[in-house]
C-alpha cells in the first residue's frame, strides 16, 4: 500500500528557503505599506506623502534597492517550492495535489484582495501563474533559464508596446492642442486624442480633489473602503494580471525552480556563487537604478519619466533580486549571524500567515475598518508601522512555532490541500507519528 502523502516535515525543510522567504516577506513590506498607507504614491511621491526630506530619501532608498525585487524574490521562491512539492509527491498524485494547492493560493488571494482590502496582493497571480509550472517540473536547469529568460523577455515587449503607444497618445494630443492655441477647428479624432491623453495622465498623476476623495473613503468606514478597493483588485487580478503579472510571476518561477536545481537556493552552491550573485546583481541593478531615480529626481516626476522608467525596470530589478539571494546566502555561512538566521528562518516557515497578517495589520492601522489612517502620515512615518510589524512577526513566528507545526494559514492551506485536517500542535505530531512522517 502507498504512503499517503503528507505535508514536508519541519526537520526535512530547506533551511535557505525558509530564511530567504523570511527575508522576502518582511522586506516587501517596505514597499506594500505605501499601497497600504497613501493614494497613488507608490511610483511617484509627488502625489501623496511628501516629495522633499526624509520622505524623498524613504523613496529613493526603497526605489534603488527594494522595489520589486522583495516581489521578485519571493516568486523565485515560489518557483523552487513548487519544483520541491511536485518532486516529493512524484507517483503519488503529485498533479491532483498540486492543483488543490494552487486552488487554496486562488482563495487565499481572493480572501486578501477582496475581504482584507489589498489590491496589491501577489498570491492570487501565484495561484494561477503556479498551474503552468506542472509541465516544467522535469526540464533541466538550462533550458529552464533559456526559458524564463525567453519569457521575461516577452513581458519587457509588452512594456514597449504599452511605451509606445503613450508616446503615440502624448504626438497626437500635443499636435491637437497646438492646433487649438492657433485657433483651428478640431474634428473628432483630435478632441478624443486630446481627451486620451489627458485620461491617462490621470491614471498617474490624479487631480489632488480626486486624491482627497479617495482618501475620505478609504476612511470612512469598512464598507465605503471595500467599494473603493474592489474595483482596483478587480483591475488588477484580470487586466494588470494578463497584461503584466502572468509573464512576470511565470518567469521568475521558472528562474527559481533552475536556480534550485542548481543549487542556489537549497544551500548547496559554493560561497564563490553566492558572491558573484551578489557583486554582479547589485553592480548591474544598481547601476541601472541609480539611472533611473536620477532621471524621475531630476525631472520632477514628470509623466514622461514615469513612463520611460518603465523601460528599464527589469534589467534593474531582476539583477538585484539575484543580488539578494548572494547577500542571503553568504548571511547564512555567517557563524555571527545564526541568531538573525534562525529567526527570519522561523519568519520564511510561515511566510503565508505572516504575509496575510500584514493585510490585516495594515487595514487595522490605515482604513475606517481600524484607525483610519489612510493619507494621514507622511511617506517616512509609514516605517514606523514597518518597524513594529517587522518585530511583531519576528517574536511571534518563532513563539507560535515551539507549539505548533505551521503558521496558522499554512495549517489550512495543507489541510486544503491534502483533503483532510493536519496535525498542528507539535505534541499531536508525536503522538501520532504516521501522520506527519
Amino acid at each position: 500500500m502507498s504512503a499517503v502523502p503528507q505535508p514536508t516535515a519541519r526537520e526535512d525543510r530547506i533551511g535557505l528557503l525558509d530564511t530567504m522567504r523570511g527575508f522576502a516577506v518582511l522586506g516587501i513590506l517596505l514597499m506594500n505599506i505605501v499601497g497600504f498607507g497613501l493614494p497613488y504614491a507608490y511610483d511617484d511621491p509627488t502625489n501623496w506623502g511628501g516629495a522633499s526630506g526624509g520622505n524623498l530619501i524613504a523613496w529613493g532608498i526603497n526605489a534603488l534597492l527594494f522595489e520589486g525585487t522583495m516581489r521578485g524574490l519571493f516568486t523565485l521562491l515560489f518557483g523552487a517550492g513548487a519544483l520541491l512539492f511536485l518532486q516529493r509527491h512524484e507517483g503519488r498524485g503529485a498533479t491532483r495535489l498540486y492543483l488543490r494547492r494552487m486552488a487554496g493560493l486562488v482563495a487565499f488571494g481572493l480572501l486578501d484582495g477582496y475581504l482584507l482590502l489589498w489590491d496589491g496582493d501577489i498570491l492570487f497571480f501565484y495561484g494561477l501563474a503556479g498551474l503552468l509550472l506542472i509541465p516544467f517540473r522535469r526540464m533541466p536547469a538550462g533550458r529552464l533559464i533559456a526559458v524564463a529568460a525567453l519569457i521575461m523577455s516577452l513581458q519587457t515587449l509588452v512594456t514597449m508596446v504599452e511605451w509606445s503607444d503613450y508616446h503615440k497618445e502624448r504626438a497626437e494630443a500635443h499636435a491637437a492642442e497646438a492646433k487649438r492655441a492657433l485657433g483651428t477647428p478640431l474634428n473628432a479624432d483630435q478632441i478624443a486624442a486630446i481627451e486620451t491623453f489627458a485620461a491617462t495622465s490621470r491614471e498617474l498623476k490624479p487631480a489632488h480633489a480626486d486624491l482627497e476623495a479617495l482618501v475620505a473613503g478609504m476612511r470612512e468606514s469598512y464598507a465605503s473602503a471595500f467599494e473603493l478597493v474592489r474595483e482596483r483588485t478587480w483591475y488588477v487580478q484580470t487586466v494588470f494580471f494578463l497584461r503584466h503579472g502572468l509573464l512576470e510571476s511565470l518567469g521568475m518561477m521558472l528562474l527559481g525552480m533552475a536556480l534550485l536545481r542548481q543549487g542556489v537556493l537549497d544551500g548547496s552552491a559554493s560561497s564563490r556563487m553566492y558572491l558573484a550573485l551578489l557583486a554582479g546583481g547589485y553592480a548591474l541593478g544598481l547601476s541601472v537604478n541609480v539611472h533611473e531615480v536620477r532621471v524621475l529626481w531630476t525631472s520632477g516626476f514628470s509623466t514622461d519619466a514615469l513612463i520611460d522608467g518603465y523601460l528599464s525596470y527589469d534589467l534593474g530589478r531582476i539583477p538585484m533580486t539575484l543580488g539578494h539571494v548572494g547577500a542571503v546566502g553568504l548571511l547564512c555561512r555567517t557563524r555571527a549571524l545564526r541568531p538573525t538566521v534562525r529567526a527570519l528562518a522561523d519568519v520564511g516557515r510561515m511566510a503565508l500567515t505572516n504575509y496575510l497578517a500584514q493585510s490585516v495589520i495594515c487595514m487595522l492601522i490605515f482604513t475606517g475598518a481600524g484607525w483610519a489612517l489612510y493619507g494621514q502620515l507622511e511617506r517616512s512615518d509609514l516605517y514606523y508601522a514597518v518597524a513594529a510589524i517587522w518585530i511583531a512577526q519576528l517574536i511571534w513566528s518563532p513563539l507560535w512555532l515551539r507549539h505548533f507545526r505551521f503558521g496558522p494559514a499554512e495549517w489550512l492551506w495543507r489541510s486544503l490541500t491534502y483533503g483532510r485536517s493536519q496535525p498542528l500542535r507539535r505534541t499531536a505530531l508525536r503522538e501520532r507519528p504516521a501522520a506527519g512522517s
